[in-house]
């Protein structure tokens, strides 16, 4: 699966990730955010379950982004949406 890349009305830049495990979570929200500017939003799509603490504790650690939320969503297959805010 290719990471999709799309930006929307509110400039909020979003990648699906889904299929994709450790560390490629974090290496794709890595270089999403890198290309962003400060204050900017990311929003993730991803199903793999371990990326729901190594996410939010990678973006810390770098110091890169903020986790703003994260929601449990449910279509076919359960995954998750996380909102990154770029420091």
């Amino acid at each position: 699966m290719t990471d999709k890349l799309d930006y929307d009305y509110k400039n909020i830049k979003r990648i699906d990730i889904r299929g994709k495990v450790c560390p490629m979570t974090f290496v794709c929200t890595k270089l999403a955010l890198e290309d962003m500017k400060k204050g900017e939003e990311l929003e993730i799509k991803l199903d793999f379950p371990a990326a729901l603490k190594s996410i939010p504790t990678s973006c810390r650690t770098q110091k890169i982004g903020k986790i703003i939320s994260i929601e449990k969503r449910e279509s076919e297959k359960i995954y998750w949406v996380m909102k990154i805010k770029k420091l």
